[in-house]
């Protein structure tokens, strides 16, 4: 049955009567991402209890069908999704508790698959990232049971263990579990990519062990970006680093050594200065959103953002739902999903009960319709009783650019690197790309960017991981846009790329 809740400039139907299989029941861990390459999101999904893994392609007519790829080991924690071997084809890839990465690569028509099973950790949230910039996502996994794990991608989708690229070791001592969340983001505006861990321990619960390590998140800020020749540094043919030189544990300086006991984080420019604001779940504190300076530095606005009594979320994510240029807060645990609006003053105002009211443990994001503005996909897996649900954002008269990156130095999915689009009202907004993100979910990597309600673009700029550059002039709103990486050696002037329009 359809159902429409409208309130002011966002309003999402319930479509989940386009859903196949149901009902369904999923687990935490899901995707929301272009499978097939039709430039249409699809949905990665896996069957609570029966740990059958699909993918529900999107159909042009609105419509999906439902793939059977693989029934899984265990039920995964995190589910990431990218092209790991860089065909431009998005691979899965799935892990829980010491049960190794499952690998699932795509053939166009069909996965195959291998297993990472070295070393064994208790995995929680994950990213793919290009920590080493040699062009080729590598996977970090947080640890629940001990010291975080990279494996590096040696191409081709084939991976390795290494412990000597970050200095993840708690001070003072201890086992180094508690890694909940990860975010790879450019927080101090430098341009590259810091690490920032949100922690959160069994072993330390109470105010009584607020100064355990295991709780205390942790920053580690990267060094490896050359201000001299404005250009990454690449070393790909020798990677091994020295922690005090490379990545610095820097959170007590940045203001974000929170002892919250967090779940997630996340990072996205709230006010539009052009610099990452920090968002941080927690679960014997309230959620925090904390305001970006510019350097890296973090300032506290909780109290006066007008967000208050989340009650211990899972999830916690950034977007613009309503596009309107501001970006919005999606949180889900053991309650009703919670959408705070951005006013546009660095305060937010609940939408109550704008995905319904059965409590939503976990969601992924993308536009699973095709018109500019980015739906959700919740589970409601602490209920049995509670299929899954696609709610559909509603237009709303505001504009859109969306953006799909393809790389061709740097990784093909261009995670890492940041768009920056300039509006004809002076407005600059910033987006980063990332590979998982919050508690074990992966997100659209196509960038749906708010031009609110009469707003046009000056022009379009990707800063690229190579180093490499785009500017795309004056292009129209309301439309998709894959913007190719150019070629040749990394250069500091900006160079007009080709686009697709799609």
């Amino acid at each position: 049955m359809l159902s429409n809740i409208v309130f002011g400039q966002i309003s999402f139907d319930n479509y989940s009567h386009v859903l196949p299989q149901r009902p369904f029941v999923g687990f935490l861990s899901k995707a929301v991402a272009d499978l097939n390459g039709d430039g249409l999101d699809d949905i990665v999904r896996i069957r609570a209890n029966t740990k059958e893994l699909s993918v529900l392609y999107q159909l042009p007519d609105g419509s999906f069908r439902n793939s059977h790829i693989r029934t899984l080991n265990a039920e995964p924690i995190a589910t990431l999704v990218g092209d790991i071997n860089n065909d431009h084809r998005n691979d899965i890839l799935t892990g829980g508790a010491f049960d190794g990465i499952t690998v699932l690569k795509n053939n166009a028509d069909t996965f195959t698959q291998d297993i990472v099973t070295d070393p064994a950790v208790w995995m929680q949230g994950a990213n793919l990232v290009d920590i080493n910039n040699d062009g080729w996502l590598d996977v970090f996994a947080c640890n629940d049971a001990g010291l975080n794990q990279i494996w590096k991608n040696n191409g081709a989708g084939r991976f390795s263990a290494v412990t000597n690229w970050i200095d993840m070791r708690t001070v003072p001592a201890s086992d180094n579990s508690g890694n909940y969340g990860s975010v790879w983001a450019d927080i101090d505006n430098d341009g590259d990519l810091d690490l920032y861990l949100a922690k959160c321990s069994m072993y330390a619960m109470g105010p009584q062990n607020a100064g355990d390590p295991r709780r205390i998140n942790q920053l580690f800020l990267n060094h490896t970006y050359d201000r001299l020749h404005g250009q990454p540094v690449k070393n790909t043919t020798n990677f091994t680093l020295d922690p005090s030189n490379w990545f610095s544990e820097a959170a007590a300086g940045a203001n974000v050594k929170i002892s919250g006991q967090s779940w997630t984080a996340d990072f996205a420019d709230i006010d539009n200065d052009g610099d990452q604001d920090l968002l941080v779940t927690n679960h014997e504190s309230p959620t925090m959103l904390l305001e970006n300076d510019g350097t890296g530095h973090f300032t506290d606005i909780t109290t006066q953002s007008g967000i208050s009594g989340v009650v211990e979320p899972l999830q916690g994510l950034m977007r613009d739902f309503d596009n309107d240029g501001y970006m919005d807060v999606l949180l889900a645990g053991d309650m009703a999903a919670q959408l705070w609006r951005n006013n546009g003053d660095k305060t937010f105002t609940l939408q109550a009960g704008a995905l319904g009211n059965t409590p939503t443990t976990s969601f992924a994001v993308g536009d699973l319709n095709h018109d500019g503005f980015p739906d959700i996909y919740v589970s409601h897996y602490a209920r049995a009783d509670a299929e899954d649900e696609l709610w559909i954002n509603q237009p709303n008269g505001n504009h859109f650019v969306g953006v799909t990156l393809r790389g061709i130095q740097s990784n093909t999915n261009g995670v890492g690197a940041k768009i920056l689009v300039y509006r004809t009202d002076g407005v600059q907004l910033v987006r980063e790309v990332r590979a998982g993100e919050s508690y074990g979910i992966t997100n659209s990597y196509t960038q749906l960017i708010g031009l609110g309600p009469s707003a046009g673009i000056l022009r379009i700029e990707v800063h690229w991981p190579s180093g490499q550059r785009s500017r795309i002039q004056q292009p129209a709103s309301d439309q998709f846009l894959v913007i190719g990486e150019p070629v040749g050696p990394p250069c500091r002037c900006l160079s007009l790329e080709a686009v697709q329009i799609r």
